[in-house]
């Protein structure tokens, strides 16, 4: 990441990830095979359903997505991030950094983006990589802005 990047380095520097406590399921239907959602998604601290052209994808609860018909694919035990700053909207580079940062260590990651903030969904196992590896992220940043505040000179590749 260039430190020329005033707003990617700033959005990096409020990272705050909130790790949540449920273990989330995916699942995906065929165009036209998903069944309707479940009226307990309306209650839900977190849950998407997605309709694009192709398919119709869940993240939900696991206790919750087992009361789903089979679907045509199913990954279980994952783990939500919730990116809890809110972004600009004409924030660029700051889902590629993330991922970036996190496929260098092996974290495989789905990106849920929203309004105003993005979720990692990760799989259980590495979720303590992934939090390691934001958090890492965010104080980088925070160094840079405190480097460039006080005039100091940069390390060439400091994040």
């Amino acid at each position: 990441m260039a430190p020329d990047s005033p707003l990617l380095i700033t959005a990096l520097a409020a990272l705050d990830p909130l790790l949540l406590e449920q273990e989330f399921s995916l699942l995906g239907y065929g165009r036209g095979s998903a069944p309707p959602s479940p009226e307990a998604l309306l209650a839900e601290g977190f849950g998407a359903r997605i309709d694009d052209p192709l398919e119709t994808t869940f993240v939900l609860r696991s206790s919750l997505a087992d009361t789903l018909p089979p679907a045509d694919t199913r990954q279980d035990h994952l783990r939500v991030i919730l990116l809890v700053a809110e972004l600009p909207t004409d924030l660029t580079g700051f889902a590629s950094t993330i991922s970036g940062a996190l496929a260098e260590r092996g974290v495989p990651i789905v990106l849920v983006g929203t309004a105003s903030r993005d979720h990692l969904l990760v799989p259980d196992s590495a979720w303590p990589e992934a939090l390691a590896v934001l958090r890492g992220l965010r104080d980088a940043s925070r160094r840079i802005l405190e480097a460039t505040a006080a005039d100091q000179p940069l390390d060439a590749d400091p994040l």
